[in-house]
């Protein structure tokens, strides 16, 4: 049975502000292990001035509207076509069924504007500067930055398909999805000078079409 995290949006909300240890938590014990200050983990992390921002910026929206797009056709691709063919409809079915789903459920349009507002501030950029500006940049400096993208977009796929709270089912029928987009936002990070704008940028984008259509 899926996992409803929506059913009160206020609760949704408040579990949106834990995103932040994403940020916190990696950059404290960084700071303590490499001795640096706790600032200069942050800045490393890729929250610091950026050149070229309103470039980056409609870079970022751009992308983010491809993105939703073209997550149709990632969605068809892996659960339609290579997971039903491969393990069967009930396979899938049982994946479906044990998805946890972090949309709002009916929502009033000031808890919207407060989920738009946090996906541009919170989700978006804590996300991004874990995944993408924390593990492959540190993981980059002991392997192939090809490693360090799929290690970073392995745990990307396993934070929204977690093992042990979601059925096998589920994390191979939508594998395929979340590693795709955590590869896709892995190559925007890079391409851009591992700048987080972008990738944040996109990443939001992304999460707002699916909040509003």
């Amino acid at each position: 049975m899926a996992v409803q995290l929506g059913e009160n949006p206020w609760i949704l909300i408040g579990l949106i502000f834990l995103e932040l240890l994403f940020v916190f938590i990696p950059a404290l014990i960084s700071s303590k292990l490499e001795k640096k200050t706790f600032q200069d983990i942050i800045k490393d992390m890729g929250f610091q001035k950026n050149e070229d921002l309103f470039i980056k910026i409609i870079s970022g929206l751009s992308l983010g509207i491809l993105l939703f797009f073209f997550g149709n056709y990632v969605i068809i691709f892996f659960r339609e076509i290579i997971v039903r063919n491969l393990l069967g409809s009930d396979f899938v079915v049982l994946g479906q069924e044990g998805v946890i789903s972090t949309e709002p459920i009916q929502p009033n349009l000031f808890q919207l504007v407060i989920f738009i507002i946090l996906n541009l501030i919170i989700i978006g950029p804590c996300e991004e500067a874990f995944f993408r500006g924390f593990l492959i940049k540190k993981s980059q400096k002991k392997m192939k930055l090809a490693y360090s993208v799929i290690i970073s977009s392995i745990c990307f796929t396993f934070y929204h398909v977690p093992p042990f709270i979601v059925t096998i089912a589920t994390i191979v029928t939508f594998f395929g999805y979340y590693f795709t987009f955590g590869l896709i936002l892995s190559f925007i990070f890079i391409y851009f000078d591992y700048s987080l704008i972008p990738c944040s940028v996109a990443h939001s984008c992304f999460n707002i079409l699916i909040l509003l259509i």
